[in-house]
């Protein structure tokens, strides 16, 4: 009997041992799982927040067609100021606006003005009517410098209008142009335009500088004759 339980109590230690390492065993195994398991789903995780790219915002601007053109001498004293031309809320940004239903009026998401459209209109027409030969100076911002006359402006519509088989870029502005020293509007007009384009961004926007360039080419012409009188009777008071 003592043998016996000798022979159990020396037989017990190398059963306990034997359950250890099994348990050890698979408790690395089941370690090892977990971290092989947390491991794939980080890589997983890395992949799919690794967004691809997002897709580039296409930049353009209104063109000036006109800088190439030389400019006339103006045989008068006639300054002119083109003060910041004003902007219907719909265009004050530069999102490139367009219109697919009635009295709605949405905006492309890949494709966008460099600056807002009264910013570009201003400088071209600063280029535009420096060319013309019909004032002695134009200027944008010139402090110290008195105008003889200003030009204000209001971009009422510039806006790609979507119909089921095509497209049309609409735009339109209104001038006045102010006698500053008789605080008189010497000409005061809408001009509205539209030109065709196919049924994407790009070609709106080539639109769009096509009918910027008739709308100054309107311009010019509209001025022409009352800033000439205007020259005329300012010359024969001096």
């Amino acid at each position: 009997m003592n043998i016996w339980h000798r022979f159990q109590r020396g037989r017990a230690p190398k059963r306990s041992l034997a359950q250890g390492a099994v348990a050890a065993l698979r408790a690395s195994r089941s370690a090892s799982l977990t971290a092989s398991l947390a491991t794939s789903l980080l890589l997983a995780g890395c992949a799919l927040s690794g967004h691809a790219p997002a897709p580039a915002v296409a930049t353009y601007v209104l063109g000036d067609a006109a800088a190439a053109l030389p400019a006339e001498t103006a045989l008068n004293n006639l300054v002119l100021k083109v003060s910041m031309p004003r902007a219907a809320p719909a265009y004050t940004s530069t999102r490139i606006a367009y219109i697919e239903q009635q009295y709605r009026v949405d905006y492309f998401a890949l494709n966008e003005w460099a600056d807002p459209p009264a910013q570009m209109l201003r400088t071209l027409l600063t280029t535009q009517l420096t060319q013309t030969g019909l004032f002695r100076y134009v200027v944008a911002d010139a402090p110290g410098v008195d105008e003889t006359l200003r030009l204000d402006s209001d971009i009422i519509e510039l806006v790609q209008v979507f119909s089921e088989s095509a497209s049309e870029v609409r735009l339109s502005i209104r001038f006045d142009l102010v006698d500053v020293a008789h605080r008189a509007i010497v000409v005061s007009d809408t001009i509205s335009v539209s030109e065709a384009a196919a049924r994407d961004p790009y070609a709106g926007v080539v639109a769009a500088n096509r009918a910027v360039q008739r709308v100054l080419a309107q311009l010019t012409m509209l001025l022409h004759d009352p800033v000439a009188a205007l020259a005329q009777r300012t010359a024969a008071t001096h």
